[in-house]
């Protein structure tokens, strides 16, 4: 198979750079936008500040504050309504992965009504296709550091009706244009700095070992993956305790979207269980289920990785020398759970998991698109015990 990397989304990254947002949507010669962010962003200071430099530009603001975690189908209908009441020639999405998603999401139904669970990859297989009409521009402010959303091609919505998570993917979803500012991201209490930096880790290190990218290998793709779990490691707790410290926020912000870019031959068991988790037992901390299932996912990957695997684990301070390969996975395992110690990761009952509740989360993850691709899908078994292992924390 060849391998393909394209990246439509101009990114500029920098404290401050978030005051250029009305000069770029102005130039891109947008006159009426919808904003699209949730209340907790508002409530923070961070949207008025990004009006004022869309009005000053001569660009008219329409606001959508509605945002819900795990954005529900529901919200998307509600905000492409008003979308095609108000006719927007761009959007704005500012916030987390939620944010950025729903403004995905609007952007595609509003332009092209009821085809985003035609594009969505659990649902129809692996089609990543274009959308049949132009989506308009978006511009994406996020302020956090780990989804990813800001570059990727997916937008990740909740169908309350299937119990289901929906990966909705196309070229068309990339935003025009990313502004990171860390800044933006200094008032990030330390629990979400955790959970969305360690979402950036999943993805960094499930895209090493994901089976599109076992099959396609790429020395380019796996640099950036690479880099992504460096910069986590160095810098996540540095943010955690000094929300102020720009060049941990800034690090992290390299971390969280270069993650994406070495996730771009396909995740793995983390996204596959966390997703599972979070459907069947209604959690919303997508960062802390996907990340507690990466110990596990390594260790049981760690054959088809052998020169990776002791990349990350010299990352991680383990000495790979003399070791087996099995013996290297299970010393990777413990460097990554002692790491998320240090982050104060909790375990999955203190998430809200329950144990009866193991047999439906597997129903779920053994339909998910990362496990029917994995080289090596989990036993029920051994998913069994990932889940008690992680329970317990």
């Amino acid at each position: 198979m060849d391998y393909k990397f394209e990246l439509p989304t101009r990114i500029t990254i920098g404290e401050g750079c978030s005051s250029q947002l009305g000069v770029n949507v102005a130039s891109a010669g947008a006159k009426r936008v919808m904003c699209i962010f949730d209340k907790g962003v508002e409530a923070a200071g961070i949207v008025e500040p990004l009006v004022a430099s869309l009005e000053t530009a001569g660009v008219e603001v329409v606001r959508f504050d509605g945002v819900l975690p795990d954005p529900p189908m529901e919200v998307i209908e509600q905000c492409s309504r008003i979308a095609n009441d108000v006719n927007p020639d761009a959007f704005v999405a500012v916030g987390g992965g939620s944010s950025i998603d729903t403004a995905k999401a609007v952007n595609a139904n509003s332009t092209n009504p009821g085809t985003l669970k035609a594009h969505a990859i659990n649902l129809n297989g692996l089609q990543v296709l274009p959308f049949d009409k132009p989506l308009k521009p978006l511009f994406v402010l996020p302020t956090t550091a780990g989804t990813g959303s800001e570059i990727s091609p997916s937008a990740v919505v909740t169908d309350n009706e299937l119990k289901l998570k929906v990966s909705v993917m196309s070229p068309d979803l990339q935003p025009t244009m990313a502004l990171i500012d860390p800044a933006l991201m200094t008032g990030l209490p330390p629990h979400i700095t955790a959970s969305t930096g360690l979402d950036a880790f999943s993805h960094a290190v499930e895209g090493l070992m994901g089976g599109l990218a076992i099959f396609t290998p790429s020395p380019m793709r796996d640099s950036f993956a690479l880099t992504a779990i460096e910069l986590v490691l160095k810098s996540l707790v540095k943010a955690m305790k000094d929300g102020n410290d720009i060049k941990a926020r800034t690090d992290m912000s390299y971390a969280a979207f270069m993650s994406i870019l070495g996730a771009h031959g396909g995740l793995s068991m983390g996204h596959s269980v966390g997703h599972a988790i979070g459907e069947v037992c209604g959690i919303h901390n997508h960062g802390f289920l996907c990340a507690s299932i990466i110990p596990y996912n390594v260790e049981l990957m760690a054959e088809f990785i052998p020169d990776k695997l002791n990349k990350l684990a010299t990352l991680l301070n383990v000495d790979p020398g003399g070791k087996s390969v099995p013996e290297i996975g299970s010393a990777v395992k413990q460097a990554i759970q002692s790491f998320y110690r240090e982050c104060g990761v909790p375990s999955l009952r203190e998430l809200g998991m329950s144990l009866s509740d193991i047999e439906e989360i597997i129903r779920h993850t053994v339909t998910g698109t990362w496990y029917m691709l994995a080289p090596k899908r989990p036993t029920d078994e051994e998913i069994t015990g990932w889940l008690h292992e992680a329970y317990e924390g």
